[in-house]
Order: C-alpha cells, then structure tokens, then sequence
C-alpha cells in the first residue's frame, strides 16, 4: 500500500462519517473511488473519535489493517496488564525481539487521521472559520509528537500532501518538535480569533465547542513535549523560551476535572461502543477474546497492595469466586495462571459501555504541572499540584477525593506521603506510573523512557529475553519498506533498543 493510498482512504472514511452523524459515526466507507464531502465541522467529530479509538489502543472498524490494537502491549511493559495462561503469546512479544510487522497500524491509522485533521484546517482556512483551524492543527500536533515519541524521525512536511508526493521525505525528530510548538501557537492566535468564527459546539465532541479548554490543552501539550526534553541539558535553552511563551499566554493548563476526553454518543450497539470497553465486552455483556486475553500483572497488583491503594479495585478484579483476593504474573513468565486464578482488568478501566475515550487526562496535566513546578519550571506548590493530581487519578477511575486524601497522607509511606518522599521526582512519576494503569500507558512507557523511573518495573520473565531492556522505540513499519523504500533506508539501521528517540539521554 502506497503512503498516499491509505492517506486517501482515511480522508474518503473520515467525511462519510462525519456527513452521516454520531449515530452512525463508525459506518466507515473505504471506498476512496466515492467521493464524499464534509464542512470541517461535520468532519470534525468523527477525527476526535478517531483520535480515541487511536489511543484506546483498538483500531476502528474499517481503517483498512487487520491488527486489532494500538498501545496494548505497553499495559504488559509497563507492570499493568499481563497475558492469561488460556492463552499462548508468540515469543518474540515476550522478549522484545519482535519486527517490522509490530503493531504496524501504531503508524498507518496516525497518517489516517492525520489526513482528516488536515482537511478540517484546509477547509476551514478557505472558508474563514479560525476557530476549526485551530482545533485541527493543536490535534494535528498530538498525533505528530506521538509519531516522534514512538518512531524517532518520520515523514512531516511532506506526509499530507497528495498526488504531489507519494514517497515523503523524514525529517527530524527535533526539528518537528520545534515546529509544532509552532503550530500550537498559530493555532492559539486563530482560537482567539473571532472574525468569520464558527464555533462547532456539540460537533465538538472533546471540549463542547469550549475554546478556554482548547487553549489550555495546546499549553499542556506543549508542557508534555517540553518535561519530554528536561534530561537533555542541550535542550534548556529551547525549553526556557518555551515557558515564556506558555507562561505569558496566560491561558494556563488544564486543572481538575478538566479532562481531554472525546465522546461522540457511545452506545451498546455494534462498532458504537466505547473502544475500549467494546475491545473487552461484547455488546450482549460477554467477556471477548481479548478480555480472556489479558489479566493483572503481580508487579501493578503488588504496587497497590503494598501502598494501600485503593484503586487496586478500580484497576483490578478480585479473583473469580472471591470478594478481596487479587493475583497476576509477571510478564513473560512461562507459567501464567489461568483465568481463574487471575484478577481481570477492573471497573475503573472498564468503566461502561458510555464511558469517554481519555485523550489526555487531568491528573495527567497535574502531575506534569507538579513535576514542572518541583523543576521551577512555572509558579505552583510541586506538593498541592502533586496531591491534586493524586485526587484526579481517583475521581477519574470512580473512587472518592476522601480516599484520596487518606491515601496521599498516609505516614511514612514514600512515593506516597510527599513530606515521606526523600525524592520529589520519583515520587511525582511514581504516582504518575500507578495513575495511567490500562488508559495512558504510552505516557508511562515515555517516562520510563526519559527518566528510568518507576525504576523496579520488570524486564520479561521469557528466558529467551537476552537483551534485558524494555525497547526504547518501535521500528519503521513492513509498508514503508515496501513502498518509501528509499526515505527509510536513509534512516540507517534500526534497532528497538539503541536507536533512541532525540530526547533521551
């Protein structure tokens, strides 16, 4: 499949189901010989729920790959989730040595989606409505620093446009960076401006047309890619100039229960179902096959035991037959337990059928403005933004901000209790890690990337693991191989564990 193939396809997907509407939003048409038109706030809110069934980790229906998930196998790296012992997992998941063909569709649905926000913005410059622009390009921005964060240097500039460039060119990984703080920018000044402004309202299924909250998010965007840098002291210079821009602004960051989340009407009907909630249960309520699949991992379980946390029953399951008995492996162990003996994935994961599909959480912008803060990066109490950020994680996983409160002053309880906590870093990216269990767990494989931390998170149990690392990157997919043959050679050798992504140390 050519690059320009599937960026087509995506466009022709994206229109139909914005025309149709959010009943009908996952009625995908793959057919790029039926040319379909949308207004970009119609196209609008079938990209959003795009962009959350990308991050979800389920690919949506129609998106022209036969995998079935995203970012799953990070829940299994990063201690949350492991595989069932009714199952077999092929061997080179369990030891990092996997290929090309890995979770391919990380990189093909993001150009797919990316095509449809780029159609929102050249729609929405011809016809002079600021505010759409906006939208698209900080959403446009997100999709492309994922792109960077897993892949290194990719195809930028020239990846959306057309016939006029079937085999992109890649570019840098730094240099993109730079340019979408750029791009968030421009798209600020176009949110706040209201000459020819079309608000989109419910069309916009993240924010409900609420352009203070835009705002925030492309500042906690930019504070994401910026914390993605702070170990590389060649970068200070650049980040500096960056706060000063974000802390001039005004605009701030998003604060509690200000979550980035997209919802366009899940239902309990077929391919309309929250995307993750449906990858696990069927629409008559039956576990699917991936809900047999994975299971608790010992290393989460034993976290929240030891710590006396309560969303060990937000994340986790009691063990069938049992009210308060919780248990998992490791990952790659060649004895897992079967099903029922293991916790399933619990209810603050799997909320319902309705639940929305998180972008970026608050508790994720608390702690990112905390560790900020400890940093002296921006204005704030490292300690007050730390145990907001705590309550966030359990209100958003349906526990209370009293049982938050019990927990975060528990005594003597380090990477827990602030003031018990001799390093203020680790505690910050420790609660961050246990706050993103089976929703954001590319964010904590990034900062595991960055900063090592939570340092105790095992390597694979699988005895043929002999390079004893979790992977730092993921490699080019099969298709660029096949069809960009020439761009991704000049990428030289490509290896999961040595060819870092530009802001690791």
């Amino acid at each position: 499949m050519r690059f320009i193939k599937y960026i087509k396809a995506g466009l022709c997907a994206s229109l139909f189901m914005a025309v149709v509407g959010c009943n009908d939003y996952l009625d995908i048409n793959n057919n790029p010989n039926q040319v379909t038109t949308a207004t970009p706030q119609l196209a609008l809110p079938s990209a959003l729920a795009t962009t959350g069934w990308y991050l979800s980790g389920n690919v949506p229906p129609g998106s022209g790959t036969t995998a079935n998930t995203n970012f799953y196998f990070l829940n299994l790296w990063m201690g949350y989730w492991n595989w069932s012992g009714n199952y077999s997992i092929a061997t080179s998941d369990k030891n990092y040595q996997f290929t090309q063909g890995f979770n391919n569709s990380i990189w093909s649905s993001a150009y797919l989606n990316l095509s449809n926000y780029n159609y929102i913005e050249n729609q929405a410059t011809t016809l002079n409505q600021p505010i759409l622009r906006g939208m698209a390009k900080i959403m446009k921005a997100l999709h492309f620093h994922i792109l960077v964060d897993t892949y290194g240097d990719v195809p930028y500039r020239s990846a959306l446009q057309g016939t006029t460039n079937i085999l992109p060119s890649y570019e840098s990984g730094q240099v993109i960076y730079e340019d979408l703080f750029k791009q968030i920018d421009s798209a600020m000044v176009f949110l706040n401006n209201s000459e020819g402004t079309l608000n989109p309202g419910a069309n916009d299924i993240m924010f409900g047309g609420d352009v203070s909250k835009w705002l925030k998010f492309g500042n906690t965007l930019k504070l994401r890619m910026l914390l993605r840098q702070s170990e590389k002291p060649e970068r200070a210079q650049f980040i500096q100039s960056q706060l000063a821009i974000i802390n001039a602004s005004g605009y701030g960051f998003l604060g509690p229960r200000e979550n980035a989340s997209v919802n366009p009407g899940y239902s309990n009907s077929q391919n309309q179902q929250n995307p993750l909630y449906g990858a696990f249960y069927a629409i008559n309520g039956n576990p699917t096959t991936l809900n047999n699949q994975y299971k608790g991992n010992l290393y989460g379980i034993t976290f929240y035991q030891q710590t006396n946390d309560p969303r060990l029953n937000a994340y986790y399951r009691p063990v069938a037959g049992t009210t308060s008995q919780f248990n998992g492996t490791y990952f790659g162990t060649t004895d897992p337990l079967v099903n029922s003996q293991v916790s399933d994935i619990g209810p603050g994961v799997l909320q319902n059928v309705s639940q929305s599909s998180p972008v970026l959480q608050s508790h994720e912008s608390l702690f990112m403005q905390s560790e900020a803060a400890q940093r002296g990066w921006i204005q704030g109490d490292p300690k007050a933004l730390y145990q907001s950020a705590i309550t966030e994680s359990f209100l958003n996983v349906g526990r209370t901000a009293a049982e938050a409160a019990t927990y975060y002053a528990q005594p003597g309880v380090a990477d827990v209790n602030w003031e018990a906590s001799p390093n203020k870093l680790e505690a910050i990216i420790t609660q961050k890690w246990a706050s993103e269990n089976g929703t954001a767990p590319f964010e904590a494989w990034s900062d595991y990337r960055r900063l090592g931390l939570p340092a105790t998170i095992p390597i694979s149990q699988d005895p043929s693991t002999t390079v004893r690392q979790i992977p730092v990157r993921l490699l080019y997919p099969t298709s660029e191989y096949s069809n960009n043959a020439t761009n991704v050679a000049a990428q030289g050798t490509i290896n999961q564990f040595t060819s870092k992504i530009f802001w690791m140390k």
